[in-house]
């Protein structure tokens, strides 16, 4: 199912904490998207952006300057459930409290687990992950082949300095293929240098990778092309290819560490899957990523961790490091391949019958169980 978008402000971070912990960790995680905020300029800035949440519950005063302005979807006022019908008890048993969103969000015409969608685009899923070398790529490629072959539509986009999924073969290559992205980058450019507000297609730019199953855009030959992506160009581009309505699944894919273009990836992106090595530096180092993370930037880090899953790759049956204490819960794993350690066939990392088994668990508790089954841009509306 398609989760519904959940707003929630208050004051107390000590309440919202529980509460988006619980959710993440609960069965409501595939049917709850939950953003907040305790900060009211935070909120306001959220709420006057582009994305409209299919619910808003808060404390009432922080929603009311949201709603003098002009309310833009459905609301609930968090108070002590006893009151008029926009109002939600506050305190009581979490499961008995997300079932009240729940049944908030499908009161409003939408029935279960079919949330409206940003401009009904795709679904976007962001791998990241602080240390090179965890395998990030190639779990991103194998969620792009297992999805594909369950009949999605998806499309992959790398955009690593030095994209490592070059290396998974596609026959008949064309030197002029490598284009495709710089050419689309121009037109897109061009259009908003001239205000033109008309969708462009993304086919002419991309081609069909057989082996992965999906769409792609053939690693460029130059370097700088990806280098001078701004953040603000990588959140467009996931935008319009999100937005084209030819495909239902969106995988993006960046460098390890910080950049512009992770920095996109970890704004413009519903999911995000952090990959995790069971390793003492790699858990040390992705520890103080996002603890810096969470120090400079706290709201932003609040969003980022709403939708975040920390997946452990090469996971040998139980883990040997402890994760940092910021990484609240490893939510899955993905197995360590013994195969792929000295391989030389490319083709061998798409084709692991245990990997594929766990990356479908993965797929699923994403995008829940109806888009996974599903077929086609149609399957979820």
């Amino acid at each position: 199912m398609v989760p519904y978008t959940v707003v929630v402000a208050v004051k107390e971070p000590q309440y919202l904490e529980p509460l988006l912990h619980y959710v993440h960790a609960s069965e409501y995680g595939s049917k709850l998207r939950m953003i907040g905020f305790t900060k009211q300029e935070a909120f306001l800035e959220f709420m006057n952006g582009e994305e409209r949440p299919d619910l808003v519950v808060g404390d009432r005063d922080m929603l009311e300057t949201w709603m003098e302005g002009g309310k833009t979807c459905s609301w609930k006022v968090l108070g002590t459930g006893g009151g008029p019908p926009h109002e939600i008890a506050k305190f009581q048993a979490l499961p008995e409290l997300c079932e009240a969103l729940l049944q908030a969000c499908s009161k409003e015409g939408m029935p279960a687990g079919k949330a409206a969608r940003k401009g009904d685009g795709a679904v976007t899923i962001g791998f990241v992950s602080a240390v090179g070398g965890s395998g990030k790529t190639t779990a991103a490629v194998n969620m792009a082949k297992q999805l594909g072959g369950l009949g999605c539509s998806v499309f992959y986009l790398n955009l690593e300095a030095m994209n490592s999924s070059a290396v998974f073969p596609r026959p008949n290559r064309k030197a002029e293929d490598a284009q495709g992205l710089p050419r689309l980058l121009y037109e897109m450019k061009a259009a908003q240098e001239s205000k033109n507000p008309a969708p462009i297609p993304i086919e002419p730019f991309s081609v069909k990778h057989p082996a992965m199953k999906c769409d792609w855009f053939e690693p460029v030959s130059n370097r700088n092309e990806i280098l001078q992506l701004s953040k603000a160009d990588v959140l467009n581009l996931i935008e319009r290819i999100a937005a084209c309505g030819s495909y239902d699944v969106v995988i993006a894919d960046t460098d390890s560490g910080m950049n512009d273009r992770t920095s996109a990836v970890l704004e413009g992106c519903e999911h995000l899957v952090w990959i995790l090595l069971d390793d003492l530096i790699h858990m040390y180092k992705s520890g103080q990523q996002l603890a810096y993370m969470e120090r400079s930037h706290p709201e932003a880090f609040g969003l980022v961790a709403g939708k975040s899953r920390f997946i452990v790759n090469r996971f040998a049956g139980s883990l040997a490091n402890t994760p940092p204490e910021i990484i609240r819960e490893i939510d899955g794993v993905l197995p360590y391949i013994p195969s792929w350690k000295q391989n030389h066939n490319e083709e061998l990392l798409l084709s692991s019958p245990i990997f594929q088994r766990d990356m479908l668990k993965l797929c699923r508790d994403l995008l829940g169980e109806e888009l996974v089954s599903g077929t086609g841009v149609k399957g979820y509306g």
